[in-house]
């Protein structure tokens, strides 16, 4: 069936200016053609559904690359709460998603393999959903940053046996963690903790299959490591030195800045969060930013996040500048790039 949106205005985000009172063709799922002014029911058209979007916007779908469906952690758990309920949770926070405008998630890392059950379910149309490309469970070094769902290694052997394990279950994507981080205590964000052939063992498992590797990446020394172990795109990097932008650059990879963990005070403040993760939030939030800025002007491609648990909000009081959008802003990316938005 052909479905047909007229008199609406369209963004491309290409830098264009929005185009009013045009018409959508929507054929097999995929947009067939893009004309100017409202459509006209003409004979012989067939099995059409047309919707007047009365001068409405039409833009691409939005995405969010940075995900954990198990929030809060599994060891914090209300009591009485079963894994089973936070899993249905995260389905429900996909599916608010999608109602927000978010088309397509990347999920950083989840335990049960429960992103990769979601996904198939939306994938087969059991519930509607986002497009969800999917991590399984992440990989630290034993007593590394992360936290219970996540799995621990510790060599190259072992990290290759976890990552077919993931890649077994279905996983698009493997989640690494390379240093620590806010969440964890006894750790500075920015230390290194896997070590250099464990992250090889990883990408060349994963690149045999056709997948790409993400990382938890926080001070440089780490950074770097995981670009000479052959990654695809860092998550954070809350310190970026020249050389790692240089290097960034260079291999062409992504970086998810992931900016609202540290410049986002209802984020950073929230109740219930422990002393460390606040500190080392706010200590570390200047930095952050200038890193991330020094990546932009470098030429880095960049990607957003929108904030974890920001979908019902965003839906049910249109707050579109939650998490990521607003601090890239801020930092100098232009939100029409779509290099870098």
């Amino acid at each position: 069936m052909k479905t047909i949106l007229t008199n609406c205005t369209v963004i491309d985000c290409t830098g264009k200016p929005p185009m009013k009172d045009m018409t959508i063709i929507i054929e097999n799922d995929k947009i067939a053609e893009l004309r100017p002014g409202t459509h006209r029911r003409a004979a012989g058209e067939g099995e059409v559904r047309v919707f007047d979007l009365e001068g409405g916007y039409v833009l691409p779908g939005l995405w969010d690359v940075h995900v954990h469906l198990f929030t809060p952690k599994p060891e914090d758990l209300p009591e009485g709460e079963s894994v089973i309920a936070w899993a249905i949770q995260g389905g429900r926070q996909m599916m608010d998603a999608l109602r927000a405008g978010i088309t397509g998630v990347r999920v950083a890392g989840d335990g049960d393999f429960m992103d990769i059950a979601w996904k198939r379910a939306f994938d087969a149309g059991v519930f509607v959903g986002p497009r969800m490309f999917v991590s399984g469970r992440a990989l630290r070094a034993t007593g590394g940053h992360g936290c219970a769902v996540d799995v621990e290694v510790d060599g190259p052997y072992e990290m290759r046996r976890e990552v077919r394990e993931n890649l077994k279950h279905g996983a698009d994507w493997i989640k690494l963690m390379v240093t620590g981080g806010i969440g964890t205590a006894g750790e500075t964000m920015y230390e290194s903790q896997l070590l250099l052939d464990e992250i090889e063992a990883a990408t060349v498992v994963a690149h045999q299959k056709g997948k790409r590797v993400f990382v938890h990446a926080g001070g440089p020394a780490g950074i770097k490591t995981a670009i000479q172990g052959g990654v695809d795109c860092i998550e954070h990097g809350y310190w970026l030195d020249d050389e790692a932008i240089e290097m960034m650059v260079e291999k062409g990879l992504f970086y998810v800045p992931t900016l609202a963990a540290t410049q986002d005070e209802a984020l950073v403040d929230k109740p219930g969060l422990p002393d460390f993760h606040v500190e080392k939030a706010r200590a570390g939030a200047r930095l952050h930013l200038e890193s991330f800025q020094k990546a932009l002007k470098a030429g880095v491609r960049i990607a957003l996040w929108i904030r974890c648990g920001a979908y019902q909000r965003i839906r049910s009081e249109g707050d579109r500048t939650s998490g990521e959008s607003r601090y890239g802003g801020d930092g100098g990316a232009s939100r029409r790039d779509p290099d870098k938005c």
